[in-house]
């Protein structure tokens, strides 16, 4: 599984390509309880640049999570 991302500031393309998917579907994302759903954000942010990654701390509602990560 890889990401495509575009750096407007470099003028360039990232890809980020991940060894598994951390999670297999849109309906596995949806009604993963809130535990699974940190560690699939966690997962990811283990890959992306910084300015890139998902905000998943106790602060972070479950729905913003989600959201975040369907945008990637």
């Amino acid at each position: 599984v890889a990401l495509q991302t575009t750096s407007l500031s470099t003028d360039s393309i990232i890809i980020t390509s991940f060894q598994r998917a951390p999670f297999c579907c849109h309906e596995d994302l949806v009604t993963m309880p809130r535990p699974q759903l940190v560690q699939a954000a966690e997962s990811i942010n283990e890959r992306l640049p910084k300015a890139l990654q998902i905000a998943c701390g106790d602060d972070v509602e479950d729905a913003d999570i989600r959201r975040a990560i369907e945008v990637l």
